[in-house]
């Protein structure tokens, strides 16, 4: 029994550690994210300040249709990196929150919901960049001369083009190879989620080490609910071991059929070899 015990106690602190180490390493990811959102949010509340301050500037009356348009350009930059802002302060509070204070699996839950609003995120801030520097190129023609506002014109333009161009070189450069995604969840159906969205084709390349996690919990609460029953009065482990047990009988616990714990891989393949056909008389793993 004190032998039972411990195996069962060994089993659970596996799990156990097993759990930490995962959640050790998706933590890694939240971290990474919340810096992102942290500088994003930096940079577009900058960039509001520059959109609030044109919205100050005095404009001529005339001609109407660039001023409007210099007003919408202004407004919407404004709009779309306060809504950067708002957006990437809540995430860096509410997913580490979720993922500290949460319930079991909270962990993937913040750092998955945290992935896609931190893409939405930056794409909220590369359009009010991009409205910024159309706010720039209405309000040249509207306060130079025709000549001062092209070349300030072509400035703007040339700065929003180089702008496009850097940010496609280094997203190209470093883009993540499709099929080496690497992420930290090892959830079966949700690791082979990501990984198919990743262009992983073979399912069996994915790691899922909370398969082990799950195999030895059910082996684990299968072997204590065979010695339960043994110990239960008038069971079947219970006569065989008043009257006796045969020559060559095996005994009628996990703990006494095996003096050494096997692993859980040679468990798995016992069982599956076995066809679950071969169990053991008075005790032992069922399927």
């Amino acid at each position: 029994q004190k032998s039972s015990t411990m195996l069962y106690a060994d089993k659970r602190a596996l799990e156990t550690n097993l759990k930490v180490e995962l959640l050790e390493i998706r933590e890694k990811e939240l971290n990474f994210y919340t810096n992102n959102c942290q500088n994003i949010g930096t940079q577009a509340a900058m960039l509001a300040g520059f959109a609030f301050a044109g919205m100050m500037q005095p404009l001529p009356d005339q001609p109407e249709v660039l001023r409007v348009l210099f007003l919408v350009s202004t407004v919407s930059a404004l709009g779309l990196q306060l809504v950067t802002v708002v957006t990437t302060t809540l995430l860096s509070m509410l997913s580490p929150g979720l993922a500290l204070r949460g319930p079991d699996g909270s962990m993937h839950t913040a750092v998955d919901g945290m992935v896609d609003e931190y893409r939405l995120s930056f794409y909220t801030f590369m359009l009010g960049l991009i409205a910024t520097h159309f706010a720039a190129a209405f309000f040249v023609w509207l306060v130079f001369l025709w000549w001062q506002a092209a070349v300030l014109s072509f400035c703007i333009f040339f700065s929003l083009a180089m702008l496009y161009r850097m940010t496609r070189v280094l997203m190209l450069k470093f883009a993540m190879p499709k099929g080496e995604l690497q992420t930290g969840k090892f959830e079966a159906a949700e690791g082979a989620a990501a990984g198919a969205q990743a262009g992983v084709v073979d399912a069996g390349e994915i790691s899922t080490l909370s398969a082990l996690i799950l195999q030895e919990q059910r082996l684990a609460a299968a072997a204590q609910a065979e010695l339960e029953r043994n110990r239960r009065p008038g069971s079947r482990g219970s006569r065989g071991s008043n009257h006796g047990s045969r020559p060559g009988s095996r005994p009628g616990s996990v703990v006494g059929a095996r003096n050494a714990p096997a692993p859980a891989s040679e468990a798995i393949e016992m069982t599956a070899a076995s066809g679950g056909s071969d169990r053991w008389e008075q005790g032992g793993i069922v399927d």
